[in-house]
């Protein structure tokens, strides 16, 4: 492991005491086929008070998070966020605490003087969003996690990973990952406090307890050039995790499993007889059986067996969402929701397609914001 930092600080002493004692508790970085037609978009729930109800997914877009209701698929009315100006594509994120009373968008604000990244807490029982917090960096927030404990808040900002206390909101001092590994995605591995950080030609596992990043696992891949905060996923027992890119001689569609421990990647899994691709998502079904890559390119899901991932699934076409903004539904995230709620993929404009992976088929979209980029969800 190359020890790139072994402590955080904040900008107080006081602060710095408080973190101390958070992370002494649980450390945390301190760092540590076929298809059937959509319908028409269900209707939008205004109501203007909003108590979670069962498992919720939380789409975020340039100015406005929707929650949606993942059983009955029933959009809320958006929640606005205190930004000025308009993030640019791929530059806002969003992740939900694991208790899911609060979601955590990464993105960047209009400042007198340029723009500024942010981590914008959002109070999900409430629908108000906090005042921004700002961390170093200007080239908007590409990825957000939270810890286990639910005590740091880590959002990715160029080729750094800042650490946020939520409760205080101190910012600590960010993990520099070296010059050109600009961090596209991250997951935190179910089963440890590793964070799995994506960067162009590989991926970066950071021990968020010590606060120090191993060496980088090379993927041959590229970063898609669809910007997501989900082009990694890590199995539920952490001792696997899939990374999508484009790569090969033609910058093809790739998926590669990599073995979390000793650290190496497997052979990619390629896609090119279905036609050069652009991954922008991953993710498991719920079973874990299956990885799903979401290809903007090409508009369709791609199912892989994990168990034979050299033999992947037929391609699932997207298919068309009437969505009220003009343009083509191209995926850019993909989520599975807890229990048998499914999978939802988000379009890219205004619209969420739930997806069901043991049947290959789509649900009729849900509408959500404009410019939705990213989604989570919870068990509510």
């Amino acid at each position: 492991m190359e020890a790139t930092r072994n402590h955080l600080s904040t900008s107080t002493g006081t602060r710095r005491a408080h973190r101390r004692g958070a992370l002494a508790a649980v450390p945390a970085l301190l760092l540590a086929g076929c298809s059937v037609a959509a319908t028409p978009d269900s209707p939008l729930v205004t109501s203007g008070t909003f108590a979670p109800r069962g498992a919720m997914g939380y789409v975020v877009c340039p100015t406005a998070v929707t929650p949606v209701e993942l059983g009955s698929r029933t959009p809320e009315a958006p929640i606005a966020l205190p930004v000025r100006g308009t993030p640019s594509l791929g530059s806002f994120s969003i992740t939900t605490s694991p208790d899911g009373r609060t979601a955590y968008v990464g993105t960047e604000t209009a400042t007198s003087t340029g723009t500024a990244d942010v981590v914008i807490p959002v109070d999900l029982v409430t629908q108000r969003a906090g005042r921004p917090i700002v961390v170093p960096g200007a080239d908007g927030v590409r990825a957000v996690v939270v810890t286990h404990d639910g005590r740091t808040v880590l959002a990715a900002s160029g080729t750094s990973i800042v650490p946020v206390d939520p409760a205080t909101r101190a910012v600590g001092t960010p993990l520099d990952l070296g010059a050109g590994r600009t961090v596209s995605g991250m997951a935190l591995s179910p089963a440890s406090p590793v964070l799995y950080a994506l960067v162009p030609g590989g991926l970066v596992p950071v021990d968020t307890g010590t606060a120090r990043a191993g060496t980088m696992i090379p993927t041959g891949l590229s970063v898609s050039s669809v910007t997501s905060p989900h082009g990694v996923v890590v199995g539920s027992d952490g001792a696997t995790a899939y990374v999508v890119g484009q790569g090969g001689a033609d910058f093809g569609g790739r998926l590669v499993p990599v073995a979390t421990a000793p650290g190496a990647a497997g052979p990619a899994v390629g896609f090119d007889q279905f036609g050069i691709g652009d991954p922008s998502a991953v993710a498991l079904s719920a079973d874990g059986a299956t990885v799903l890559v979401a290809d903007s390119a090409n508009n369709w899901i791609i199912p892989v067996p994990a168990a034979t991932l050299a033999v992947p699934g037929g391609p699932v076409r997207l298919p068309s969402t009437g969505s009220a903004t003009a343009g083509t539904d191209h995926p850019s995230d993909i989520v599975v929701g807890p229990g048998a709620t499914g999978a939802f993929v988000v379009t890219g404009l205004d619209t969420v397609l739930p997806y069901a992976p043991d049947t290959g088929t789509f649900g009729r979209g849900i509408r959500v914001c404009p410019g939705a980029s990213s989604m989570a969800v919870t068990a509510g």
